[in-house]
């Protein structure tokens, strides 16, 4: 607690009497994949086992199967911060020579591709080991003796490059590294810290060691969205939920999460980038929002949100307005302007797919200001950046007859207008689902 380590638990849902080894957990804590030896109805002396945390506990392990375990020994599991991208140290025949780094995908399907050997310039002809992906996805550690080092194993760096290749390895450098073996090497969330083994003490017993990271072999800074999606009415969780996250600037999909269970869903974002969120459900009208990680006061803290979808209601002709408004919280306008930006086409294009699917629904599309500027011109920009929504749903076929807009200028603030912060929560446009 504190500064103070716990003592160790045993995992007993997890050990037997046989050799149980390293692990790794993805970042929501419900995922975990560890190596264990000569266990019935394993593949080879040494395999990758998974479990998942339900109802309070570890399910029975499950070997991942021969898609990731052969003859050979599968140790040294680290999972991406999704649980979807699993790598791991092989001595398998076929490699580039001795132990390399493999890599396996999780499918949609809930299986794992046929692992993969990740190649030069990681593995060499000597030893590559203990790999470990950071969080942000971008910044893979290992040690090995095959590449230029100080002696025995050494800890190095790889970083992804923009077209999915990694990297040339950088040695972390000394006094990290020394002439002794060192490994197995753990990065904190925060890049800030990280913990490695090594024989360098006297007697050469293996010992944990701990360092500030110095910036220059830091991982990319992160944060994340630990989210909850619950039902508007019923406050009930709701599973299976589909999050997706995409990158305003290149308007493409960054990563995509489900609600589990519980209802809940951890993703790990990049801070140095903005984010749209797009939550929807099989009926249940969509939830957005909008992470401005790149403005360093907003990336300073996680997010725990708290996510509740409106259902679908099944009949509006006799309905007056029927659900809370839902404001498009990835919808952006030039400054002062009813001109709608491109990295609002997302947003744009589920509220069509919404209304192509459910057309027996009529929405009313509201706009909103801040209080700067005059009331009267305020009027009219809501007004203009309603109708501008609603012409583009026209443009895209929606039916006239099932849309109408209303501007209410800043007479409807959400949040208190003396700060950027509320002012920017004012400006906002949002849509009701109305009776026919």
């Amino acid at each position: 607690m504190g500064d103070q380590w716990q003592k160790a638990i045993p995992m007993d849902d997890l050990n037997t009497p046989l050799n149980e080894g390293a692990q790794t957990i993805a970042a929501d804590g419900k995922t975990i994949v560890f190596g264990a030896g000569d266990r019935e109805g394993g593949f080879g002396g040494y395999d990758l086992y998974i479990s998942e945390y339900r109802n309070d506990a570890f399910t029975a392990p499950v070997n991942l199967g021969e898609a990731i375990n052969t003859k050979a020994r599968e140790r040294q599991p680290s999972l991406s911060s999704d649980g979807k991208t699993l790598f791991f140290e092989c001595n398998r025949p076929d490699g580039l020579g001795g132990t390399d780094i493999w890599v396996a995908y999780k499918q949609a399907n809930g299986s794992w591709t046929n692992a993969q050997n990740i190649g030069q310039p990681i593995n060499t002809g000597h030893d590559e080991s203990a790999p470990f992906l950071h969080p942000d996805g971008q910044t893979l550690y290992f040690m090995s003796n095959g590449h230029p080092g100080m002696g025995g194993f050494d800890l190095y760096l790889s970083r992804k490059q923009p077209d999915g290749t990694w990297g040339v390895p950088v040695n972390l450098g000394y006094p990290i590294n020394t002439k002794a073996d060192e490994g197995a090497l753990i990065v904190s969330l925060d890049g800030q810290k990280a913990y490695f083994t090594s024989d360098k003490t006297k007697g050469r017993a293996t010992d944990i060691f701990e360092f500030e990271m110095p910036k220059s072999i830091q991982p990319q800074a992160v944060t994340y969205v630990n989210a909850t999606v619950k039902d508007a009415d019923t406050k009930q969780v709701l599973s299976d939920a589909n999050a997706v996250f995409i990158n305003p600037t290149s308007n493409t999909k960054h990563l995509e999460a489900k609600t589990d269970q519980e209802g809940t869903f951890l993703v790990v974002l990049p801070k140095d980038t903005d984010f749209g969120l797009n939550v929807s459900r099989k009926g249940y009208v969509f939830y957005s929002e909008y992470f401005a990680l790149s403005e360093s006061y907003l990336s300073q803290r996680p997010y725990n949100l708290e996510i509740f979808l409106q259902a679908i209601p099944e009949k509006t002709a006799s309905t007056p307005v029927t659900s809370k408004p839902i404001v498009l919280k990835n919808l952006f306008f030039e400054t002062g302007s009813s001109a709608i930006l491109e990295k609002s086409f997302p947003e744009l294009q589920q509220l069509q797919t919404l209304l192509e699917q459910q057309p027996q629904l009529h929405i009313e599309i509201h706009g909103h200001t801040d209080d700067v500027g005059d009331e009267l011109s305020n009027q009219q920009l809501s007004e203009q950046r309603a109708q501008a929504v609603y012409d583009y749903l026209i443009k895209v076929g929606i039916p006239q007859v099932r849309l109408a807009y209303k501007g209410f200028g800043e007479s409807q603030p959400i949040a208190p207008n003396d700060t950027p912060e509320g002012r920017q929560i004012n400006r906002r446009t949002a849509f009701v689902i109305k009776g026919k």
